[in-house]
């Protein structure tokens, strides 16, 4: 798989958690809601699944961010590869003829040097995604306890119990995805840089 299709892989990942983590947050939103009918029994329930929402749009925010920094990967890589084909073209037309090598020499420098530079901010945008990626799967693990959080909650839920642990049991199940989504992500981002 080439570069560019890893990259594009990567950024149908991203958008696989934004969906997911979007999920999350209308679960969270319904588990409110049904924590208050619930009454002070699931008082606790109701603190976990507010955490449970906000870090659910930290991830999708974390996310959408990703995207922008996938969108601009794709345009440094696409520029550097259309260098190397400039530069690629120079070498070849310089070896037709002797007098061409000179004039075309200086050109191929300036190319190369142009090209080093690309090369160095795709470099450090790779390094930034894997930084942001990491950060999330962090975020990811965070989600989890606050999910089994809610699972230990569900059970103080009196006569909705079984309502606040489906609820509990889903978000957890999201959240499993969620990770595994990112553990893709970084996969084929730790592709992209080899």
């Amino acid at each position: 798989m080439s570069e560019l299709q890893l990259i594009a892989a990567a950024n149908e990942e991203i958008k696989s958690v934004v969906g997911i983590a979007e999920n999350i947050s209308l679960i969270s939103v319904n588990a409110m809601l049904v924590a208050r009918q619930a009454g002070t029994h699931a008082v606790g329930f109701g603190v976990v699944a507010r955490e449970l929402r906000m870090n659910s749009e930290r991830m999708a925010a974390a996310m959408l961010g990703l995207s922008s920094l996938i969108g601009r990967l794709v345009v440094a890589t696409a520029r550097s590869r259309s260098q190397t084909r400039r530069i690629n073209s120079l070498n070849a037309t310089g070896r037709c003829s002797q007098q061409a090598q000179a004039s075309i020499s200086v050109a191929c420098q300036r190319s190369q040097a142009d090209l080093s530079a690309m090369v160095k901010g795709v470099a450090a945008l790779r390094h930034e995604l894997l930084s942001v990626i990491s950060r999330t799967g962090k975020q990811c693990a965070v989600g989890m306890v606050i999910a089994r959080s809610a699972t230990i909650e569900a059970a103080y839920g009196a006569a909705m119990q079984a309502v606040l642990r489906q609820i509990a049991v889903g978000v957890e199940t999201s959240i499993g995805q969620l990770s595994t989504h990112i553990h893709t992500l970084k996969t084929q981002m730790q592709e992209v840089e080899a």
